[in-house]
């Protein structure tokens, strides 16, 4: 096992000294970075940036926080494999990282160190926002009229527009079979190459790729068009639904009961439903000891190939793979189970907020103290391993 050395800690000394006056308000990590949003508007950040996805005006990694210029007011966040994106309390979206896919609603294809306001392809500004969700290389937004507009990538038809072709200005998602447009959205997020949208009823709709059976529609079939996630039976829709996540190839949904449906890539085990296989269909997670559904979950979130949540009681469980020390403990290896992070022999407890990123996660507790365990690459160039939790700044 690769441990980190006491030379790497100097980096850590400097992002513990940050506080902040106001609240953390959301977490978002990508494939090798992370945003943090605070109550003020204002947005903080840290990790692999050579494409801008960080920014502050240039290409450095950054190993400690800090603050991302040029965008404020800002009211929510989302992070891609390489791009970010925020949204302004006006309805105005701001995208900053790689566009090679036009992923930042650019036409220009290329990597913006500074944030760019996303507009249509006459070139108004595209309005009326009220979320935003990043995929790999492709970007979503919920206005509030319950339309989803993409833009980016679409080999795998993500987009939802009834195409494979790449678009680098917004375009509005397609109804089922490609009538009309989908409506009624309450909430939005991306995959590598899918995407989840929940229904103002409760119910979830889903589209792109699915080879993994992300889509939860009981097929392995990609969809150019919006389909609905069917029930674990598979002969109804996934009903009841409060909460949805979106991993790389692995999808979720917390239901009115706050148990945990998943289904997808499960290689892993990220499914945490016991097994190491793919499932079309969602299945709930069981608990720690295998037996009964996982309960009282509030909070979830979804790397590339591991899963992680938090209880009402701010506890938090993690599952599937364990390669770069995830799971929060040094035998890395994979479990099919949800399993606790301890610190100092004891539970890490009280925590308020939680992200998974590709290979690692960072929590905040109550008393708005930040950790990180998991891919060091984050702050090391390379495939460092830090398996327990690390204090790395309080806000």
């Amino acid at each position: 096992m690769i441990r980190m050395g006491k030379k790497f800690f100097v980096f850590y000394v400097i992002l513990c000294i940050y506080a902040f006056s106001n609240n953390v308000k959301k977490i978002r990590s990508g494939e090798s970075h992370t945003l943090i949003l605070l109550g003020n508007g204002k947005i903080y950040g840290f990790g692999w940036n050579e494409s801008g996805q960080v920014i502050n005006g240039n290409s450095k990694n950054y190993k400690k926080i800090v603050e991302i210029k040029g965008v404020e007011s800002i009211v929510d966040i989302d992070v891609g494999d390489i791009h970010s994106v925020a949204l302004r309390k006006d309805g105005i979206v701001f995208t900053w990282g790689n566009d090679f896919s036009g992923q930042l609603g650019s036409p220009d294809y290329k990597n913006f160190h500074l944030p760019v306001i996303v507009r249509m392809k006459n070139g108004e500004i595209l309005k009326d926002i009220i979320k935003v969700a990043a995929g790999w290389d492709f970007s979503v937004a919920l206005k509030k009229d319950g339309t989803v507009w993409t833009w980016g990538e679409n080999k795998y038809g993500q987009l939802g527009d009834g195409t494979y072709k790449n678009k680098y200005y917004p375009v509005c998602v397609k109804g089922p079979k490609g009538i009309g447009y989908l409506q009624n959205i309450v909430d939005i997020k991306a995959g590598a190459y899918h995407v989840l949208a929940l229904s103002k009823d409760g119910t979830v709709w889903a589209w792109g790729d699915n080879q993994f059976g992300q889509l939860g529609d009981g097929s392995f079939i990609s969809k150019k068009y919006p389909v609905k996630v069917k029930n674990f039976s598979g002969n109804g829709e996934l009903s009841d639904i409060v909460k949805i996540e979106c991993g790389a190839f692995h999808s979720c949904a917390i239901n009115k009961n706050s148990e945990v449906l998943m289904w997808g890539k499960n290689m892993k085990g990220q499914l945490g439903n016991g097994t190491y296989e793919d499932r079309n269909l969602p299945v709930f997670v069981k608990n720690e000891e295998g037996k009964g559904h996982l309960k009282e979950i509030v909070d979830i979130s979804l790397g590339r190939n591991h899963t992680i949540a938090l209880n009402k009681n701010g506890e938090i469980f993690v599952w599937g793979s364990n390669k770069y020390g995830q799971l929060g403990n040094e035998i890395l290896k994979s479990s099919p189970f949800p399993v606790r992070v301890y610190l100092n022999g004891k539970p890490l407890n009280k925590i308020v907020k939680i992200s998974a990123g590709g290979a690692f996660n960072v929590v905040l507790n109550q008393k708005e103290e930040l950790y990180f365990w998991g891919a060091n690459r984050v702050f090391i160039k390379g495939s460092e391993i830090n398996p327990f939790p690390l204090k790395i700044a309080k806000f």
